[in-house]
Parts: C-alpha cells; sequence; structure tokens
C-alpha cells in the first residue's frame, strides 16, 4: 500500500478503496449506445440510462435487497446531457465504507458531454448578402454558418454589459475550445490617450478605492474600430485599471472621427492607471465582433436570426459541440459513501462533478476538460475529495474545496491529492480562474501538480489546512500582485500551513525561455511582471506557516503584505526576485473598528466568528488581545533557519514608516544569503550539450529530484543545521 508522509487518516482510509482492497460489489451495466431500459442491466442486457440505474437500485434499497458488499453500476459510451446532468441524493447513497455505491467507467470508456453536436451536414456557405458584406474579403468564402434551431437550441440571450466569469455558450471543435470572434487575433489593444476615466472622486472616509460610476472615453490608434457595428454589440475585455483586475465591457459608441470609444457601463475601478507606482500600460482586446471573424477557429452567433457563425480549423465539422446548459452534468447531494470512477467529462458550461453535503464521497480516476466555467465542486458534508485525476482547460476553476465549520473549528477533512489540474482561467482570467480553491476548516492539499494560469494558481481562506507535497509552477503568466498560493484580508485565517512544496518559474519572464535566435536569455530576477510572488499573504492576512518549500525563480517569494503571526522557517529560496517580503500596509489601509463598511473589515470578520469565545480563545490565544496590541503594525512574525541563493534580495521591507516600531518585534534567527559564483553554478549546473548554461530550465524539463538536490546538498555543506527538505516525496509522483 502507498504511504503519503502526514496523511490524515481519513485520506489513507480513501486510499485504501482506491487500490481496490475491499470486498467484490455487485455490478450492473449501463451502455449509452447498445443498452436499453427495458433490459435486466447485466453485462449481456445492459441499461441504457443512468437515470434507469439510479431508480432500480433505489428500489433495492427500499424492498432491502441492496447488496452487503455494495454495487458498481459500470458505465459505457457517450452520454450526451445538453438539457441537464444526473442527479444523486441521499437515497443513492451506500450502506458503509466497505459497502459504497459506485459509478464507474467501464473499460471502454464513459463520456459525459454537456454541449449538443452540431451535424457536419447542417453547415453551408453564408447565405445572407449583408452578412456576406459584413465579413472581410480573405474570409468570406471560408466561414459557414448553422441554423441552431436545427440542433433544436432557442434563440440565446446576447453578452450581458458587463461580466468577469464568463456568461455565455462556448463551441467545441476536435476537443479543442474555440475563440469567440475577436480583434486583434492574439495579443492585446493599447488604450490610448483617457478622456474620462469614469469615475467619480475618492471618498476616503468609506472607499479604499476610487470607482467607476459612469462609462470610461479613450482614444485607440487602429483602423479596424471605425468599422465595427455598434447596433449589433461590441464587448472589450481589458486589464483596464489593475494588473489583478480583468472585466468585458460592453461599446457604447465610437467616435471614428475622433478615435474615441466610450463604454456603456463603467469599468468597476475605472480606465487608467490610479496610482503613481502602478506604470503598467493598459490592455484589452475587443470580443463578438463579425467584422472581425477571420482566423482558422473563430466564431460569432447573431443572436436575432439565431445562427452560428464558424471558420472551421482544417474544415474539420465531425466533432462541433455547441455548450449552452449551465446545470451540472452529475449532482450529487447528500449521499453517503459514494464514488464516481474513471469518468470523462467536456464540454459544458455548468460544472462537470458536483458534491454538495456529502460524507465520505471520492472522485478518483476522472477526466474533465474543455468546460466554460468551474470543472469540479465539493462544498459542505465531510470527509470529501478527488485523487488521481486531471482537470484541464477550465474556464474559471478547475477544483473548488470548501467545507467544516470556522467558528466551531470543526474540520471537513475534504481533499485533494494526485491531481495533475492545469490551463485554468481560461476565459475567466483574474478573480477566480485558479487551478484549485479550498475554504472553510480542514482542508488537505498533498501530491498534486499545478500549473499554467493567467492569475494567481491557487487561492485559499479559513483554518487548519494542510498544503503539503505539491509542485505549483507557471502562474501569473498575464497578469500582476498575484501569486502560487493566495489568501488575504483575514486576521482570523489562522493554522494553515504550506509544507514541503515546489514553487518554481512564476511570471512571464520566468517561462518565456527563448528569444528571437531560439536561445534561452538569461534569466533577471528583477524583471518579472509587476508584483509577482509565490506564496502571497495578502492585506494583513495571518497566522499560516511556510516551511520546507523549494521556491525557484518565483518573483517576491514568501510575501507578508501587512499581517501577523506568521512562520517562514527552513524554506530554500532560489533566484527569486525576493526571498522575503514584508510590509506595513495596515497602517494606512486596515482601518480595524473603524466602522469602515467597504473596506477591509479585519476586525468584524473576526468578532462574527467568536475570536474571544470558546474553541478560539483555547486554539488561538495569541489573538485575544489584537485590538491592544498595534493592531495595525505587521507584528510577531519569525523568519528563521532560511537559505537563499542567488536572490536579487533576501530581505525586501516596504513603506516601512514604521519600521522602527516593527523590525525590532520581528523575529529573524539563524537565516543564511549566498550569492552565486561562477565555479558554485558550473558544479551544480554543469552545461547542456549544446553548450548553454543548465540553469535556463524549461519547467517540463526540470528535475527536481536531481537538480534542486543538488543545490540542497550544497546548501546542507554550508549550513549544516538546515533540516533536509523531502524532495523525492513532492510532486504527483512523490509517496
Amino acid at each position: 500500500m502507498m504511504k503519503i508522509a502526514h496523511a490524515p487518516n481519513f485520506v489513507l482510509l480513501y486510499l485504501f478503496l482506491c487500490v481496490g482492497l475491499v470486498p467484490a460489489q455487485e455490478i450492473y451495466h449501463v451502455d449509452a449506445q447498445t443498452g436499453s431500459d427495458t433490459h435486466d442491466g447485466s453485462a449481456a442486457a445492459p441499461w441504457r440510462t443512468i437515470e434507469k440505474a439510479r431508480e432500480s437500485l433505489r428500489l433495492l434499497k427500499k424492498e432491502g435487497k441492496f447488496p452487503e458488499s455494495g454495487v458498481v453500476v459500470e458505465l459505457s459510451g457517450q452520454f450526451a446531457l445538453p438539457l441537464g446532468g444526473v442527479e444523486f441524493s441521499v437515497a443513492d447513497s451506500g450502506l458503509s465504507a466497505d459497502a459504497p455505491m459506485i459509478y464507474r467507467a467501464s473499460k471502454s470508456g464513459a463520456l459525459f458531454v454537456g454541449g449538443n453536436q452540431l451535424a457536419a451536414d447542417k453547415f453551408r456557405p453564408v447565405q445572407d448578402p449583408e452578412t456576406r458584406n459584413r465579413l472581410k474579403p480573405v474570409a468570406r468564402e471560408k466561414i459557414l454558418e448553422f441554423p441552431l434551431a436545427e440542433a433544436g437550441i432557442p434563440k440565446i440571450d446576447p453578452l450581458p454589459d458587463k461580466f468577469q466569469k464568463w456568461p455565455y455558450v462556448e463551441l467545441f471543435c476536435d476537443d479543442k475550445p474555440m475563440q469567440i470572434a475577436r480583434f486583434p487575433n492574439e495579443g492585446w489593444l493599447e488604450v490610448g490617450k483617457v478622456h474620462d476615466r469614469g469615475v467619480a472622486p475618492v471618498d476616503r472616509t468609506k472607499d479604499e478605492w476610487e470607482f467607476g460610476v459612469r462609462g470610461g472615453v479613450f482614444e485607440f490608434a487602429e483602423e479596424a474600430p471605425a468599422r465595427w457595428n455598434v447596433s449589433k454589440g461590441v464587448w472589450l475585455n481589458g486589464f483596464w485599471c489593475h494588473d489583478w483586475y480583468v472585466e468585458t465591457l460592453r461599446v457604447g459608441a465610437i467616435d471614428a472621427e475622433k478615435k474615441t470609444i466610450t463604454t456603456a457601463v463603467p469599468s468597476v475601478y475605472g480606465i487608467g492607471n490610479s496610482s503613481a507606482w502602478h506604470t503598467a500600460k493598459r490592455r484589452y482586446y475587443a470580443l463578438n465582433l463579425l467584422e472581425e471573424l477571420d482566423a482558422p477557429g473563430e466564431w460569432y452567433i447573431d443572436n436575432e436570426k439565431n445562427i452560428l457563425y464558424f471558420y472551421p480549423p482544417e474544415e474539420s465539422l465531425e466533432n462541433v459541440f455547441l455548450a449552452v446548459q449551465k446545470q451540472p452534468l452529475l449532482k450529487v447531494r447528500g449521499a453517503k459513501f459514494f464514488q464516481i470512477d474513471g469518468i470523462h467529462a467536456k464540454c459544458t458550461l455548468g460544472l462537470a462533478i458536483e458534491m454538495r453535503d456529502c460524507e465520505d464521497a471520492l472522485i478518483k480516476n476522472v477526466v474533465v476538460y474543455n468546460v466554460a466555467n468551474n470543472a469540479i465542486n465539493i462544498s459542505g458534508g465531510r470527509r470529501c475529495g478527488i485523487t488521481h485525476s486531471e482537470i484541464f482547460n477550465a474556464g474559471s476553476n478547475g477544483v473548488s474545496l470548501y467545507g467544516g465549520n470556522r467558528k466551531t473549528l470543526e474540520k471537513c477533512e475534504h481533499f485533494v491529492t494526485f491531481c495533475r489540474i492545469h490551463h485554468c482561467g481560461r476565459l475567466q482570467r483574474t478573480g477566480g480562474g485558479t487551478c484549485l480553491y479550498f475554504g472553510g476548516c480542514g482542508c488537505y492539499i498533498a501530491h498534486n501538480l499545478l500549473y499554467d494560469t493567467p492569475y494567481n494558481c491557487v487561492n485559499y481562506g479559513g483554518n487548519e489546512h494542510l498544503f503539503e507535497f505539491n509542485e505549483v509552477h507557471s502562474t501569473m503568466m498575464e497578469s500582476g500582485d498575484g501569486g502560487g498560493l493566495y489568501t488575504g484580508r483575514d486576521w482570523g485565517s489562522l493554522g494553515n500551513v504550506i509544507q514541503y512544496n515546489f514553487f518554481h518559474h512564476f511570471g512571464k519572464a520566468g517561462v518565456d525561455w527563448q528569444n528571437e535566435n531560439g536561445i534561452a536569455p538569461k534569466y533577471e530576477p528583477l524583471k518579472q511582471n509587476v508584483m509577482v510572488m509565490g506564496v502571497y499573504l495578502d492585506d494583513c492576512d495571518s497566522g499560516d506557516t511556510l516551511r520546507g518549500n523549494v521556491f525557484y525563480r518565483a518573483g517576491w517569494a514568501a510575501f507578508v503584505g501587512g499581517g501577523r503571526y506568521n512562520t517562514i522557517e527552513n524554506n530554500l529560496f532560489i533566484e527569486c526576485s525576493a526571498a522575503v517580503h514584508f510590509d506595513d500596509r495596515g497602517l494606512r489601509r486596515a482601518r480595524p473598528g473603524e466602522g469602515v463598511k467597504n473596506g477591509w473589515d479585519l476586525l468584524k470578520k473576526l468578532q462574527d466568528l467568536g475570536y474571544q469565545q470558546s474553541p478560539w480563545k483555547e486554539k488561538y490565544p495569541f489573538i485575544q488581545d489584537i485590538m491592544e496590541d498595534d493592531p495595525k503594525l505587521p507584528l510577531h512574525n519569525t523568519v528563521k533557519n532560511n537559505i537563499a541563493i542567488g536572490c536579487g534580495r533576501w530581505l525586501q521591507l516596504h513603506n516601512y514608516t514604521g519600521t522602527s516600531q516593527v523590525v525590532p518585534r520581528l523575529d529573524f534567527r539563524n537565516n543564511h544569503v549566498f550569492n552565486w559564483t561562477s565555479d558554485a553554478e558550473k558544479s551544480l549546473f554543469p552545461p547542456n550539450e549544446d553548450g548553454s548554461s543548465r540553469t535556463e530550465f524549461r519547467p517540463e524539463t526540470l528535475t527536481l529530484s536531481d537538480d534542486c538536490a543538488k543545490v540542497q546538498a550544497e546548501a546542507l555543506r554550508l549550513v549544516p543545521d538546515f533540516i533536509p527538505i523531502p524532495l523525492g516525496n513532492i510532486g504527483i509522483q512523490g509517496k
């Protein structure tokens, strides 16, 4: 049996179940292509629908005939669910951990599809002369139309005036998401001169930021906007003010003569940079334009005519799906001892799998991809999780996990283990769009490979979570002011442990490997995207422990944004922009106890948790007198026994107006800082066969066990009392 160091007992129990060490269950069969609901569910005579299997097994249980060793429903074929998913309830529970209810893919596979398949023979050349004239001549003959009513799809509402999370339908072809028609086809346009940011003056007694109250006006330099038909609806997706907030706005007007665009609605924070330090160019692209449908894979829907226009990639039309419905494909509510095993799911606007208020429920060996929003949500209940699975190409979050009771500190014991979760945030570029979210109290996240997001890779909040033995890389690829792990604005988010993880290659500079000559450029740690963090404890978040992690080219690696009671110990920092960061932002912005409704509400959040009552006063005695202990200062943080090698800075202090008050009250001890020397670099990283520097790794070829082991060995030689990090246990292959 496999071993997971530090794994809670409930996870070990599920691994026991995963490897099949349970009594043989009775097996029923469902085949979506060859079955019939008049059959008996045997291998020779399978049912056709999952609903028939579900109702038959409920009847067995009602009659007292449910097998004592549990039941397996073996699924085969493609299950098309364009109008809604399959629901399970407490009536579909197993009897016990030794007698579970299992819905399992057969050896031939089971695929769940949430979209309407569009028949290839229904596509045709564009008919309407007016529509043809709106298309670019270069693409006109390559674009096909599809009357959606012929696929049973009613008229689709247009996009809303503004949004962050994707609210529309999505087209997929040959297992790839297609691109709604946009300009430019790749990259961004730069916001020109801003005539009106669209914001009211800031009321500093109420608000932390200025907020938009009217549409903004800005100039454009390109010729294309002059030909766009605003009356048909044009939307702009952009980083309008901050690099941590993307928003899509409908265009209200375009003045071709003055070359200005006026948005129909305000951006939340206005258009244009809002502070002197924030100098990055504001950027956007236009979407949902028939006039710009000019590249393979692009599509557009005329909502009035209910017609899809599509420029097929390589004229492939045999596997085209339009996702319309927003319900979960598989919805499990209140079930116990319930498992979903081995299925694949794709092409849906809603969740692939939702588990709510379940106990001892498990998702394993699943593959979920090409979903427009979140892929898998687990909330409420106890001891539920996902293991040995892959989730990718999610429009928003890959996996969301929430449970437990923060007020009573009762742990949910939910978990995510041995999963590969990647390329998330495909449509919601910030404000979500992570590989993983976990919150509440008592989640366990271990041995996962998490990578490739435009903004944060992992968001978390709450208490008593354990995040260990994970590998996180290639995040913060498009934005700024975020990190590999992000949490913030909560004095009471205490007791979380982040240990024995490998964080590497954050920010675009960390993974943009080749220049125009095909040569990997020299890594310059101080020239990454604006504010790329490794573990980001934002806006006075407090009480976390970062222990035994490897940070390699992870920006500002251990970032404490004004918080307290955090511990950073025994970590190895390699070539990061800054190993450790502290600032005193609470002095200017926290405002606890001042009744600022639109601020961070740090004290109010503590009060809502009953922090001066049991069990909080026993579990977290140090937080009890916070309002009498200079609450705006980042006090009682510990940084000890860390090693930094080749970092741009060891310690970064920002805006320390209270330096004389703060630094003496921080616990810094036994930390060691080293710079590379040419001899040390060569001995640790021999050149590649082509003579290029071995330090210029690509994430896909980086070998944690070999390369980082060399660095750690050298660190241990220099600092014998450094506690070795268990590198061999880290990652999806670790044990």
